[in-house]
């Protein structure tokens, strides 16, 4: 049966519910229980099914419809997770895949069955299906349009043939470049999306991002990539979100507004702030820090400077798992240097990787009174074992920094930090 429906070249909406409901039938009692069925046929046919139907939304149906089953269960004073620990919690696992979905069609219960059969879970599924929609739009790109990586632009050259660049919008870039995650060549924007959902949405497990995966694909980027044989090996990336942006930032999202971030102000930051020149004399007095979102609002009114200042967000590291470290070095090098080529001078930052939390406060501690890196307010998102800060990097002074510093210099800072942290710890 599988092979009928991996097979079928041109499927309509009638034989598509027909298989699917065969399906459900040689679907396995115990949701959880392993289904023969291989995973790319799987997401191929739920691609045929979507084109048939035009439910193109049906794993955000599902995850929406899941989601709101499970909060309603919870009891009322259990702290709320993110979808990932929702989705996979004890609950969970007695109504997904389990319990009728009503009010939705019927064949995306079979979908969700099998999903969680195949998967674990319909997240991780959506994710793959997702980073299988990508390699086969690269795969249809690549065989009906010759592209050429001859115009290239004059990038910032590095020993070892690193090269970063700012690219404006990378939507309309039409270099291919490979990836660590595919072996097909795919253009930029493409490329870009496939990193921030293996390395933010697959390892990390933000499965928030795919309702907002659009956002990878366009504006402006700066990206770290390698020159190889064939087609320029992409590295890293991150999005630029200029101060006319403001209303897209992510610092300002409602989630990192609510009473679970604490604000952690000091003299020391504020002096920061105030010696920056970016924003309003007597900084201090026009500051509101009865909760984060008071502050956020009254640092923001307070900005002058409103050209020099932008949000850095989805930075992801992507490469050999034996180099990573080494190109979250020079990404985080070559990032602050580059904003502050560009005149970029305060970006605002979402951190959650201690190895960079290491780093900045390292450096803030060399500092003479103006802190490279202000940590403004930081939350212990419920099931994660990270602590999320919210802060404001100075290009200029962290620059100097950086340049100061070499790969070995940079791992030192760290270890030193998680040394400093475990005796904190200890006493």
């Amino acid at each position: 049966m599988y092979d009928n429906i991996a097979n079928q070249q041109k499927i309509t909406k009638a034989p598509l519910q027909a298989n699917l409901e065969t399906l459900a039938l040689s679907l396995p009692t115990g949701s959880q229980q392993s289904v023969f069925l291989p995973k790319d046929i799987f997401l191929s046919f739920i691609n045929d099914y979507m084109l048939a139907t035009h439910h193109y939304d049906v794993f955000e149906k599902i995850v929406s419809h899941r989601t709101q089953e499970i909060t309603q269960t919870l009891p009322i004073n259990q702290p709320k997770g993110n979808l990932y620990t929702t989705l996979t919690c004890d609950i969970a696992t007695s109504i997904c895949g389990v319990t009728p979905l009503n009010g939705l069609p019927d064949e995306f219960a079979t979908i969700e069955k099998t999903a969680i059969a195949l998967y674990g879970d319909i997240l991780n599924c959506w994710a793959a299906f997702k980073v299988h929609q990508i390699v086969v739009e690269a795969q249809t790109h690549l065989s009906t349009r010759h592209y050429s990586n001859e115009r290239i632009k004059k990038p910032d050259l590095e020993m070892e043939s690193y090269r970063y660049e700012v690219v404006g919008d990378i939507r309309h870039d039409e270099r291919l470049f490979m990836t660590s995650y595919a072996s097909v060549p795919m253009k930029l924007s493409l490329a870009n999306v496939l990193i921030n959902l293996e390395t933010f949405v697959k390892q990390q497990h933000w499965y928030e991002m795919l309702y907002y995966l659009d956002v990878s694909s366009s504006g402006e980027h700066f990206i770290l990539y390698q020159e190889q044989y064939d087609y320029p090996l992409l590295l890293s990336s991150a999005l630029i979100q200029r101060w006319e942006q403001r209303d897209n930032w992510l610092t300002f999202d409602p989630f990192f507004q609510t009473e679970n971030w604490t604000l952690t102000l000091s003299s020391e930051k504020i002096r920061t702030l105030e010696r920056s020149g970016i924003f309003s004399e007597d900084l201090k007095n026009k500051l509101k820090t009865v909760s984060v979102p008071a502050f956020d609002f009254s640092l923001l009114q307070a900005t002058t400077q409103k050209s020099a200042v932008c949000e850095i967000i989805r930075m992801a590291i992507a490469g050999p798992r034996e180099k990573l470290n080494h190109i979250l070095y020079l990404t985080l090098k070559f990032l602050t240097l580059k904003l502050a080529d560009i005149g970029i001078e305060a970006a605002y930052t979402i951190v959650e990787q201690p190895s960079i939390l290491g780093f900045y406060q390292s450096v803030n501690n060399d500092g003479n009174g103006t802190l490279p890196y202000v940590p403004l307010c930081h939350q212990k998102v419920e099931g994660t074992a990270l602590t999320t800060y919210q802060g404001i990097v100075f290009t200029g002074p962290m620059s100097q920094a950086f340049e100061a510093c070499s790969f070995r210099g940079y791992n030192k800072r760290i270890i030193a930090m998680r040394k400093q942290a475990r005796v904190s710890t200890n006493a």
